[in-house]
């Protein structure tokens, strides 16, 4: 339970609280109010809102009176300390130090401070029941007992602070007395015994309390009980007191002749015969109830339509029976299907008429019924199982306090109310694992299953783990003897959503995800059916506002109430997720209630968004590079900003999937500009990360749609990136190919920067292939191209690789001052993926010339730039360089866990060459530390890569292989065999 000092919002308001340890939250958001004794001089403050406080008051509640210590100093530092805090709400100038007085005030409105909240609520239940209104002081007292959240002003210390808070205790017992004393007006004694339970362990001698507590026990016709208790508290009063307790010991009433009879009902529907999996969720379910009494007597059960709710809980509750011998009950809350959602008040008669209440004698209001289904229930034992319940409203007040009974609830809403409110335990119940999916389809089927067992998976696959989708499958197979499963696949496929048995209308999946469609506001239903346009895995709350031309906090909410009724999922706090079955539904509602001309417009915004965001995206992590060319004007749309560049890489990694899902979608439904435009600027982020084969595929589309386009400029730039890409899978004749292209086209069409980027590139492909002449021949010829463009970034890179050429040439010196003016370059304009490339570089150099610190100090720096710009690839190299480095200096632990994190990112990126150098390096580095058991495992994995691989780089890998095995043969023999 959550307590302390609260500020909260409501409208523009602001509301402070005292009644717990501080805490401060603005607008959904903790804001820390700093150490303890901080937060105790707020308290002291809000207990005296708008009242000048003297310092000495403040420090008599704050520290040990015997303290001879001078704390003014440091209440001025907390005063300061706390302005700005209070500024962080709006409330800069609230706090204000007296002149003359040495006092210190909150200038803020009493009312807003949940401590004189309360005595105010206190004051008017006080008056309502004066005027006998006791159902309306009642309800204004539970308003005023809400409040309190725990110990009062928690960080005050010393006897001034106790007493302050015992007379707010005290304050508060009279509240409940007077909230007790109403119930029992208004006729609801088990209100009573709820709410004094807790309260009467804290007033152990409260004569008022113990008669009202009496009273309730008399009135729900537990006498003995009663009986028990005034004379344990008359016992307990004389012992402690030394006086006598004015409570009575009345002798115990008689049972009321309109009780009814005990009637032990069994109305639990049967139990599913062929019930399957689902024991990790029966584990969560049992592990709320204790060995004798529930832990829990409410747990509900949520998830999406279709799922299995009312068949895990009815399983479960079948589990349970033998717990609740007093008998069990069930109620279908109707709040999906064709009736309407049934009344609270009718749901409580059904429950008195199955208890035996005969018709003329159930009473009229609810609160009645449900008093009386209360004196029934009593401390018996019964379970309850509500089944499609609507909200927290409908249910909760068929819910019996008892802690003897346990009412088990299934809804396709998430309760909140009644987990904010009543604390209740919530179990979602998601769709089956695949294996599980596929047992229970296999028992459906029977002996065709083992026979086509895999048909029989790809059928499990399409029913998305929604048992309901595995039984209509199940169905539709057996009902088809003569036809083989895989014949049924592609007509499942297809009919999946309308399969149905005809007499039987809820067996159909439209259906089913009908009754929850047709319950959500319109504005809801109408985001469901336009962000299935979405191609991608999951979508943020911006790309949703975007499709529908939002606000993103209004698209937010609309999210999340779809969310709730689990029409569609959290993937992460802000992004979502569609099952592959509801995300079916809704394309097919969006196609028949929507107008085509208005998808297109949000499609349209929705490719918009994503272009913009991540060209955003790119100039703050890239501001080195050109932007790019033509991009659209789209004043509906407020695409994604980015503070920082961890930001914008933050962003690009949790769109990854999306980006390519949307660039694919682009060019295939004919928006040629954005299914090369997209790619073409998120191509510099994609390239640092591995798995090019996405990568590939998608400037080949991005290729055929920038042609389509007719755009040159576009041509030019998607050959560019396809090149680079087939150069990062070493598929170096096509590269050659592609560069060649780009050039010629750049060249014939008068693109200067394009061309030089060209023939960079295909100076980098002849450096790979082992031409290191051809490749410095063009690489100078572009530098002086750059430096007479004023293209310093294009210089850099050329600089760069000019080094790399050097090197391979064995010109040291001049490879160093290479690579030496690119870094300076590349700090001088901010490129940071640039400067971890251009010091990855220098550490390989200096390893070649056996300097091994200054190796070690620009691999350290390469690697904190890699992985601040997610440059997968370059990590992965300067960690091999680390390796041989570290184990050069005799650091072989560090060595090895270089190595050993090199190999599983190489793993990670599928790339092969990779893997055998960083296997390489990894063996050469357990062979230093004398594991040569560890070596040879390391040697094996690289040969076995290395024999699938060809071209210019095996020679050269299978060289330095040679040279490790060597020096594990050169060790002593005893190493060797570890």
């Amino acid at each position: 339970m959550s307590s302390g000092l609260i500020v909260r919002r409501w409208g523009s308001q602001v509301e402070f609280g005292v009644l717990g340890p501080t805490e401060l939250i603005h607008n959904g958001k903790a804001v820390p109010i700093g150490p303890a004794k901080q937060r105790g001089m707020i308290a002291v403050l809000l207990y005296h809102a708008g009242l000048p406080v003297r310092a000495e008051t403040i420090i008599d509640l704050l520290w040990d009176p015997k303290e001879k210590a001078d704390h003014r100093p440091t209440l001025y530092s907390f005063a300061s300390r706390l302005r700005a805090v209070l500024a962080q709400v709006g409330s800069e100038r609230a706090l204000l130090r007296v002149a003359g007085t040495g006092s210190y005030r909150l200038a803020i409105d009493p009312a807003t401070v949940d401590l004189h909240r309360f005595r105010r609520l206190l004051a008017n239940a006080r008056d309502a029941d004066d005027r006998g209104n006791p159902e309306s002081a009642a309800e204004i007292l539970v308003g005023a007992l809400a409040l309190w959240r725990g110990d009062p002003l928690a960080e005050l210390r010393g006897p001034r602070a106790e007493q302050l808070r015992r007379s707010l205790h005290d304050t508060l017992a009279d509240a409940h007395k007077l909230l007790a004393e109403c119930w029992l007006a208004c006729g609801r004694p088990h209100s009573v015994l709820a709410q004094l339970e807790p309260v009467l362990e804290a007033h152990e001698l409260d004569e008022a309390l113990a008669r009202c507590w009496v009273r309730a026990l008399r009135a729900v016709g537990r006498h003995s009980e009663a009986k028990r208790f005034a004379g344990d508290f008359r016992r307990r009063f004389r012992r402690e007191m030394r006086a006598e307790p004015d409570i009575d010991i009345d002798p115990p009433g008689i049972r009321s002749s309109r009780s009814a009879p005990e009637v032990t009902p069994r109305h639990l529907p049967p139990d599913i015969a062929d019930f399957t999996g689902r024991q990790a969720l029966l584990d969560q379910l049992h592990a709320l109830r204790g060995p004798v009494l529930p832990l829990n007597n409410v747990v509900v059960i949520t998830g999406m339509p279709g799922v299995g709710k009312t068949t895990l809980a009815t399983h479960w509750a079948h589990r349970q029976r033998q717990n609740f011998p007093d008998g069990q009950l069930y109620l279908d809350a109707g709040a999906y299907g064709l009736a309407k959602p049934i009344d609270p008040a009718d749901a409580i008669d059904r429950f008195l008429r199955i208890l035996g209440v005969p018709p003329d004698q159930i009473p009229v209001t609810l609160e009645q019924r449900r008093d009386r289904f209360e004196d029934l229930i009593g401390d018996r034992r019964i379970l309850i199982l509500i089944d499609n319940v609507l909200d927290s409203t409908q249910v909760r007040p068929l819910i019996p306090r008892s802690m003897s009974c346990l009412t088990v609830i299934t809804s396709r809403n998430r309760l909140s109310g009644l987990s904010i409110r009543n604390g209740v335990r919530t179990v979602s119940a998601t769709p089956l694992p695949e294996t599980e999916s596929m047992a229970l389809l296999a028992r459906i089927v029977g002996d065709r299953g083992s026979a086509e067992a895999g048909d029989l998976l790809t059928l499990a696959r399409l029913s998305g783990g929604l048992p309901l989708a595995v039984r209509i499958i199940g169905e539709h197979v057996a009902e088809r003897p003569r036809a083989g499963i895989g014949e049924l696949i592609g007509e499942l496929r297809h009919r999946l959503l309308d399969a149905t048995d005809e007499d039987d209308q809820a067996a159909c999946l439209t259906t089913v995800f009908d009754w929850s469609y047709r319950a959500l506001r319109p504005d809801a239903a109408r985001l469901f059916r336009r962000i299935a346009i979405h191609p991608g895995s999951s979508i943020s709350s911006e790309a949703a506002a975007a499709i529908v031309g939002a606000e993103v906090p209004d698209a937010e909410i609309l999210l999340n109430t779809l969310a709730k009724a689990h029409m569609i999922n959290h993937d992460t706090a802000r992004r979502y997720r569609f099952h592959s079955l509801l995300h079916r539904y809704a394309l097919e509602r969006a196609a028949a209630e929507d107008d085509p001309a208005t998808a297109a417009r949000e499609q349209r915004r929705l490719l918009d968004w994503y272009l913009l965001s991540a060209a955003g995206a790119v100039a703050v992590i890239a501001p080195e590079w050109s932007a790019m060319p033509g991009l659209p004007p789209a004043p509906e749309i407020r695409p994604k900003t980015f503070p920082a560049d961890t930001d914008a890489l933050a962003w690009c990694d949790a769109e990854r999937d999306n980006i390519l899902a949307v660039s694919r979608w682009a060019a295939q439904n004919g928006y040629h500009r954005h299914g090369w435009q997209i790619p073409g600027v998120v191509h510099e982020i994609l390239d640092r990360y591995g798995g090019q084969g996405d990568i590939l595929k998608l400037n080949q589309l991005a290729l055929a749609a920038a042609r389509t386009d007719g755009h040159e400029l576009g041509e030019i730039g998607t050959l560019i990136n396809l090149g680079t890409t087939y150069f990062a899978v070493h598929d170096y004749d096509r590269a050659v190919a592609t560069f060649v292209a780009a050039r010629q086209l750049a060249a014939t069409t008068g693109y200067v920067e394009e061309e030089i980027a060209a023939a960079h590139n295909l100076a980098s492909t002849y450096l790979s292939l082992g031409e290191v002449s051809r490749a410095v021949e063009i690489y100078e010829e572009a530098l002086l191209a750059c430096r007479s463009t004023d293209h310093v970034a294009g210089e850099a890179a050329v600089l760069h690789w000019l080094g790399e050429a050097h090197l391979r040439l064995g010109r040291y010196q001049r490879s160093v001052r290479s690579h030496r003016q690119a870094l300076a370059i590349r700090e001088q304009i901010g490129a940071k993926r640039g400067m971890g490339q251009s010091h990855s570089s220098l550490g390989a150099l200096h390893l070649a010339l056996g300097n091994l610190r200054p190796a070690r100090w620009h691999c350290e720096t390469a690697l904190a730039l890699h992985r601040r710009t997610h440059d997968q690839k370059a990590e992965c190299d300067t960690l091999i360089t680390l390796t041989e480095v570290r184990s050069g200096l005799g650091l072989n632990t560090e060595a090895i866990a270089d190595g050993q994190r090199a190999a599983l990112l190489s793993e990670q990126i599928t790339d092969s060459f990779r893997q055998v150098k960083a296997a390489t390096a990894l063996a050469g580095a357990f062979a230093a530390a004398d594991d040569l058991v560890a070596a040879g495992q390391q040697v094996r994995t690289a040969r076995r890569v290395l024999g699938d691989l060809s071209g210019v780089h095996v020679p050269p890998l299978h060289e330095r292989l040679v040279t490790v095995e060597q020096l594990i043969l050169d060790q002593p023999p005893r190493s060797r065999t570890g």
